[in-house]
């Protein structure tokens, strides 16, 4: 029995290792700015969503379990970065706002992003990181539809690429 990848296998598991890769690379860098991947990814939620959002569209926005999103909030609180507030709406659910501190941090994470984009795409040329990103919003939106989350985030595919 002859069990060789098949191109499609070989392509899904290149993502992956590419993925992994990349996640490696962005724990050890920033670490040297004090956060990490999770955290990175909280605040950009954040942001991409003008500075407001519920603790569970957060935990869908990031794909992790309303747990995990629930600890690191804690973690942002405790630095400052976050606070949770009271949804008008709704008085049993409370919304997550970013304080200026974390909107200064917030700054200073652009920028440390963009060095590190940097290191990551630098063997790439324009043409090639353009594509690459149509590539993976087609596979982001065939996927999110897939899963039937897609339109719950249909109208936040602004993210941005930091």
């Amino acid at each position: 029995m002859d069990i060789t990848e098949n191109k499609m296998t070989k392509a899904v598991m290149s993502i992956i290792r590419t993925a992994d890769v990349v996640n490696n690379f962005l724990e050890i860098e920033l670490k040297n700015f004090a956060s990490s991947p999770a955290r990175f990814s909280v605040m950009n939620a954040l942001i991409v969503h003008g500075g407001k959002m519920s603790p569970n569209n957060i935990s869908k926005w990031v794909f992790r379990a309303k747990h995990t999103v629930t600890v690191m909030l804690r973690v942002l609180e405790e630095i400052g970065y976050v606070r949770r507030e009271p949804n008008g709406n709704d008085g049993r659910s409370v919304n997550i706002i970013i304080t200026k501190k974390g909107w200064k941090a917030t700054r200073t994470m652009i920028l440390n992003s963009e060095k590190i984009g940097q290191k990551i795409l630098s063997c790439l040329d324009e043409q090639e990181i353009e594509n690459l990103m149509v590539l993976l919003k087609k596979i982001r939106r065939h996927l999110l539809s897939e899963l039937k989350v897609g339109q719950n985030l249909k109208n936040t595919t602004k993210q941005k690429n930091f």
